[in-house]
């Protein structure tokens, strides 16, 4: 009886590894898909940043061309009425 009884526990105390082994592995696989979303995140942040960076530039680039445009075109409104 007793014998039978250390087979029952010892049965129950490997399925209860097994499932531990199991959620050991299921939540080292979590990690590492939550790691790799981590740095896919950081890089799109990189990404965004550098065009965002770009997209004020030409903004500003063009800002400075319209301004020049504007500048000549009232100067030669100018020369012209002085003329």
């Amino acid at each position: 009886m007793v014998h039978r009884m250390n087979s029952v526990l010892c049965c129950i105390l490997k399925c209860y590894a097994a499932e531990l082994e199991s959620f050991k592995m299921e939540y080292a696989n979590a990690r590492l898909e939550c790691n790799t979303a981590d740095e896919r995140a950081n890089i799109l942040a990189s990404e965004v940043i550098g065009l965002e960076e770009k997209a004020s530039e030409h903004l500003w680039l063009n800002l400075m061309v319209h301004q020049s445009h504007l500048i000549h075109s009232l100067s030669s409104l100018l020369l012209n009425k002085c003329s």
